[in-house]
């Protein structure tokens, strides 16, 4: 049983990232459209589809948080309460961030100046930056020792300070270009050879980036990825070549060359997802209560009823875009 909710757990937690990623590349986008003045199909369909992804994103963080509390239980429920109130500024944050999308929408900010209408996506992707961080941070620190809590208790810290912090959110940001720039690739409409070439190279350079990170990362600490881990060390760069060559030919114009870069992302973020719960799956304590925990068939029912409404109310929106 245990297995099983690991695997759930990479799979969900896979799928929420690709729509966060989502989500910070289009208001990164639009921010920078904004500040350039004028406007162009990527961004106006980044500012459509923004709310729906973030509240699918929001969606699809519950149940790897559901299944991150069932596994490691006392750490982050730990961790939690040590970053105590800064930890629950997320909530104001995405609701901050959330009604910023939907003004950013309206004919009234289209209206703005250039920079009032940068400030709003700007101020947006802001709070998710900080949500990002504090969830790095959360997990960072309910994988520490109970030294490390005590001193940070001790301190009364509101912060957790750690190197790697930093590392992981840089490579989790690379990812995040990848995967706007597949999605926007597939949702924007009437996109210019120019932007295409753009989107491709937004894609390109997250992938530099994110192992660039992952390098930093590694080098910190070479034996961390335990052998267990190593299957999904070689899918990763597996997902990392093919996205690679999908978005250089599809900078070269081969359209097809998308569909090869967006399967070579979900790949990628699969094997990252994998990798990350097993550089820490032997932190799971075994408990009576996990392996006689209920509800697994009703769980992975409304999984599935959950995607087929996402996907529905996906292709609903999408018929209707202007």
């Amino acid at each position: 049983m245990t297995s099983s909710y690991v695997i759930l757990l990479v799979l969900t937690f896979a799928a929420h990232k690709l729509l966060v990623g989502f989500v910070l590349g289009a208001a990164a986008w639009a921010t920078v459209r904004a500040l350039r003045g004028g406007d162009d199909p990527v961004a106006y369909a980044s500012r459509d589809w923004l709310p729906f992804a973030l509240g699918a994103a929001i969606t699809a963080g519950v149940a790897p948080l559901l299944l991150i509390q069932v596994l490691y239980q006392h750490r982050v429920y730990t961790a939690t309460l040590l970053l105590s109130h800064r930890f629950m500024a997320i909530v104001p944050a995405l609701i901050a961030g959330f009604y910023l999308l939907y003004l950013a929408k309206t004919e009234r900010v289209a209206a703005w100046p250039r920079l009032r209408r940068a400030a709003v996506t700007g101020t947006a992707l802001a709070a998710f930056l900080f949500v990002a961080w504090t969830w790095i941070e959360e997990h960072t620190l309910a994988a520490a020792s109970p030294e490390v809590w005590v001193a940070h208790y001790r301190d009364q810290a509101l912060v957790h300070r750690d190197v790697t912090i930093a590392q992981r959110l840089v490579v989790w940001l690379g990812l995040a270009a990848a995967a706007f720039a597949t999605g926007a690739g597939w949702l924007a409409r009437g996109v210019s050879e120019r932007d295409r070439r753009g989107l491709a190279r937004v894609g390109l350079a997250g992938l530099v980036v994110a192992a660039a990170g992952a390098a930093l990362l590694a080098s910190g600490d070479p034996d961390d990825v335990p052998a267990v881990g190593m299957p999904y060390l070689v899918v990763a760069a597996v997902g990392l070549v093919a996205a690679a060559a999908g978005f250089v030919m599809w900078h070269a114009g081969v359209a097809r060359a998308r569909a090869l870069a967006t399967t070579g992302v979900v790949v990628l973020y699969v094997a990252v997802s994998a990798l990350r719960e097993a550089r820490r799956v032997h932190r799971i304590e075994w408990r009576p209560t996990l392996e006689g925990a209920q509800g697994f068939p009703l769980f992975l029912a409304f999984v599935v009823i959950a995607v087929v409404v996402i996907v529905w109310c996906a292709r609903l929106v999408s018929r209707n875009v202007r």
